[in-house]
């Protein structure tokens, strides 16, 4: 039975990806790159390589900079060097549809990138460094650019709105903007369905659910779900933007710039993959596991 090498097993993405895998018997071991000697511990069976290691903080400490480079990029680059004098033969690494130009609100493989941070700039120089590579035969790298994950077990972007709307009323009804987001389950799966998959491609692929969801549309989920009526008011752009305007004067968390991100879709499309799977939607779909994320959320202290 091939071997599945996974780094980064501590992190959200690598403790849900190793359960999947032992529920499928699939034989998998976790390799930390904190050691110095950590190529020592690469069993000679490993087939396969998934690179989920990283920094990703939110740091204003530029001191931090240097962090990001040396475990995003550089141990990127030293694990991909060993995977290309090894027997292995795939390599799969980790990265997110956020390098891609924040104006875009249609996002594919081809989009252009503006990394707009160090975390994000270190992402995309790992990105450069597999791709510039001469892959030898019988091997094939594979980068999966990720939207925006949510799921059991962690406070998603999607956290935020449940919190206000267990107290609140959504007042952003009149903004029809949607966001595509990552199921921790469609992500788990499709990286199996890859790893299975010898004639899977090398080369870049978004991955995300199915279907983008709008805040009126995830409000009236959460409403179902928690057997409530769904609060919505569709206060006037106007008004939102002359608030925001204030917010910019008195430093509230509400002011143009969160406006504006309330306001401007991010689709990702996940055609290429798809296609290369033969799959005609994704394994999950949007709104079974936002729902099921949703009674995750109810279930915790807000």
């Amino acid at each position: 039975m091939s071997l599945i090498v996974l780094t980064g097993t501590t992190g959200y993405i690598g403790q849900n990806l190793t359960k999947f895998y032992d529920s499928k018997s699939k034989k998998n071991k976790s390799i930390s790159l904190r050691f110095q000697n950590w190529y020592k511990m690469m069993p000679q069976e490993t087939d396969t390589i998934i690179h989920l290691a990283a920094i990703n903080q939110n740091t204003q400490d530029s001191a931090f900079d240097e962090e990001y480079f040396r475990v995003n990029t550089e141990l990127t680059a030293k694990l991909f060097r060993y995977f290309m004098s090894s027997k292995a033969k795939t390599f799969v690494f980790i990265s997110t549809t956020a390098l891609t130009d924040t104006a875009l609100t249609q996002i594919t493989e081809a989009s252009a990138v503006r990394p707009v941070d160090p975390y994000l700039q270190s992402k995309y120089d790992a990105e450069q460094f597999i791709l510039k590579q001469e892959l030898p035969a019988g091997k094939r790298a594979i980068i999966l650019r990720v939207a925006p994950l949510y799921g059991r077990e962690t406070k998603s972007i999607l956290h935020t709105t449940f919190s206000h709307c267990k107290t609140f009323p959504w007042f952003y009804g009149a903004i029809e903007a949607k966001y595509s987001f990552c199921s921790i389950d469609n992500l788990t799966e499709i990286i199996y369905q890859i790893t299975e998959n010898a004639a899977f491609p090398s080369g870049i692929y978004n991955v995300a659910d199915d279907e983008p969801i709008d805040s009126i549309q995830f409000v009236n989920w959460m409403a179902e779900v928690l057997e409530t009526k769904a609060s919505i008011y569709k206060v006037p752009k106007g008004i939102l933007h002359l608030v925001a305007k204030m917010g910019n004067v008195f430093q509230w968390q509400f002011n143009t710039q969160k406006l504006h991100e309330k306001s401007q879709s991010r689709i990702v499309n996940c055609d290429k993959i798809k296609n290369e799977l033969q799959l005609a939607k994704m394994p999950v779909p949007t709104q079974t596991a936002v729902c099921k994320t949703i009674e995750y959320y109810n279930s915790i202290k807000i």
